[in-house]
């Protein structure tokens, strides 16, 4: 069974929500179960390649196995996004003029959307992102200790270069994680080679923190995305159902 194809017969609500913030407003799209109940949520956060319908179908999934998902769009702030959204440099531009203190913050004011909604089970939200979604979602995680776990799908651990806009590395903030952390990896990325999982392990592990890493050794960056050359099948159905069990377990504890 692949990913698309779990639980297609859960009947979805799904809205395209505005948050206000600080003069402009925050586009994000929700996806929720249509049953008058409240879920544990799922704050999503895209590729580099903004809120795309990939993004949208993956929150849908989630929807499906009764979360409630919250998908910003958080590159929404810069005035050079580009109608081509697939030009992979022109989105690491766009990514590159937006700080991450921004997008962290965007990433709170969601999390505070969330709390105060019917639809969610306020103490059972978490985060989780692909490539540049995994390394904001594994950041967030360690700046908000209300978070009930995070995912965080190859990630990067070290940035190519310090800038104003990126001033720490993401592994620099680990110190701060107050939830599980489950960390998905590609055996082959040069973005992320395996000497610095193997540093990112280390570090968790010396500050006591509760993790678990898994690497797929056949598999190249951007192995879950099933619209680009670069899926994996096998890996992305084994890092799904890790997920998954992954996701349950920690919102169960936080409900």
């Amino acid at each position: 069974m692949s990913e698309r194809d779990q639980k297609p017969s859960t009947a979805l609500r799904e809205e395209e929500l505005s948050l206000q913030r600080s003069g402009r407003s925050l586009p994000v799209f929700r996806v929720y179960p249509d049953d008058n109940k409240a879920h544990p949520a799922i704050i999503l956060v895209h590729e580099i390649f903004g809120l795309n319908e990939h993004i949208k179908d993956v929150a849908r999934r989630l929807a499906r196995e009764s979360y409630t998902v919250y998908a910003p769009e958080l590159f929404d702030v810069s005035t050079d996004y580009p109608i081509n959204r697939n030009d992979l440099s022109q989105m690491r531009e766009v990514w590159g003029s937006i700080s991450d203190e921004q997008i962290l913050g965007d990433l709170q004011a969601v999390f505070a959307s969330a709390r105060q909604s019917p639809q969610v089970i306020a103490t059972a939200i978490g985060s989780m992102g692909f490539c540049m979604g995994g390394a904001i979602a594994y950041m967030f995680a360690c700046r908000n200790p209300l978070l009930a776990y995070v995912v965080d799908f190859y990630g990067r651990i070290y940035y190519q270069e310090i800038t104003e806009n990126k001033a720490r590395h993401p592994i620099a903030y680990t110190g701060g994680l107050n939830c599980p952390m489950l960390g998905l990896f590609s055996g082959i990325d040069p973005l992320i080679p395996e000497e610095q999982i193997n540093i990112l392990k280390t570090k968790l592990s010396d500050l006591g923190k509760t993790y678990q890493l898994k690497v797929y050794p056949r598999a190249k960056h951007a192995f879950f995305n099933d619209t680009r050359e670069l899926y994996d099948h096998e890996s992305a159905n084994d890092a799904w159902q890790l997920t998954l069990a992954f996701i349950e377990a920690n919102s169960k504890k936080s409900s």
